[in-house]
């Protein structure tokens, strides 16, 4: 049977010619200043709640940004490269304990731990990524499974890294040891890292990603290296997710292994990745702080209203409700909350306000029989 092949998102068309690009309307000066002015209103009500709100909110913000970078770091698998990850647990805990180990047993500085998360994070990611060119879809899942349980029942077990029961130290860096200073470090790494990401697929790397996904005998036909990219794909979801550790260790100031569990780490980083809306930046982001946030305000919205079974299971609800909406998401809006987000993102970036946009959320490569 012939098979029809569809270049878009600005790849070649059938005839190898580039497809023409619609010229981007200019704006104007009313149009710069109500975006510049969104934008410091925006800025500004963050400010206001950070200021206005105990240390400990800030804290609660910093979990948030935290679970917003290990969440893009499974964007980049599931959404990007069409890998899915059970076991980010292993990831995120060996990317914690390498850093607090750096930090508070070699006296490294903190960014000398966060590098090191990093690597870390991206060594056991090009191991798994040579796995996957082997094994795909539902095998590659169990594998990465597997991979987060050896992860907690071997790895976490090494007290010379862990430093056991007792956990293992990891200091804040100077001028940043307080929970508002400290969400400033957080705020200042997730903004690198949605600067890196949206770099990415602007490129022929995030392009060839997008290809892969969608099949990746049909991108090796268009010249795409499949082993290459895959392994990209993965050493830069790794990478986030050392990061994450790293920036997860510092938050607690004590990381122990009890911390990084299926169901604390890997759930919930993949219901807010398929909430959020895979390939949708801005939705992850949202979804992880209202998912923190939700977790913390509602004990107290249920000692205003004195219930006392929500105030005594707070934590349970918000993860079960969270995973009938993770369920909810897959069959009845599979974009996720990032289908509300994108419109306001592409207008801040100087096009026309859209509700909906044809050319986003495809693949790089369609196939038709």
């Amino acid at each position: 049977m012939a098979t029809t092949l569809e270049r878009v998102n600005g790849l070649e068309d059938t005839n190898g010619q580039p497809p023409d690009k619609p010229a981007r309307p200019r704006l104007t000066v009313g149009g710069l200043a109500a975006r510049a002015g969104v934008v410091v209103a925006l800025t500004a009500l963050a400010l206001w709640y950070v200021f206005s709100t105990k240390q400990f909110r800030s804290d609660n913000l910093a979990a948030g940004i935290i679970l917003a970078i290990g969440a893009l770091s499974l964007n980049v698998l599931v959404g990007y490269a069409g890998q899915i990850s059970l076991g980010h647990q292993a990831f995120i805990g060996i990317g914690a304990f390498v850093s607090a180990y750096m930090i508070s047993q070699q006296h490294q500085p903190f960014l000398i731990g966060l590098l090191a998360g990093a690597l870390i994070g991206l060594a056991q990611a090009v191991i798994l990524g040579l796995v996957a060119l082997r094994v795909r879809g539902l095998y590659f899942a169990l594998v990465t499974l597997a991979w987060g349980f050896v992860g907690e029942n071997a790895i976490f077990r090494i007290r010379s890294l862990t430093g056991g029961g007792a956990g293992q130290q990891a200091p804040r860096p100077g001028g940043f040891t307080t929970d508002r200073g400290y969400l400033l470090v957080c705020v200042i790494v997730l903004v690198v890292i949605l600067l890196v990401d949206w770099r990415l697929v602007a490129t022929k790397a995030g392009r060839a990603l997008q290809a892969l996904r969608e099949s990746p005998q049909v991108a090796s036909s268009y010249g795409v290296n499949v082993r290459a990219y895959t392994l990209l794909a993965f050493a830069i979801a790794g990478t986030y997710a050392g990061i994450a550790g790293a920036l997860f260790a510092s938050r607690r100031t004590n990381v122990v292994a009890v911390d990084f569990t299926f169901a604390d780490i890997a759930l919930p980083y993949l219901i807010v990745t398929v909430v959020g809306g895979l390939r949708r930046r801005g939705g992850i982001v949202l979804f992880a702080l209202l998912f923190v946030l939700g977790r913390e305000y509602l004990p107290d919205l249920a000692k205003s209203l004195d219930i006392k079974f929500v105030i005594d299971n707070a934590g349970f609800i918000i993860q079960t409700f969270a995973g009938a909406l993770a369920i909810l998401t897959l069959i009845f809006q599979p974009e996720g909350l990032g289908t509300f987000t994108a419109p306001i993102g592409r207008w801040l970036k100087g096009q026309p306000f859209r509700l909906s946009h044809e050319a986003e959320g495809r693949e790089a490569l369609s196939v038709r029989p």
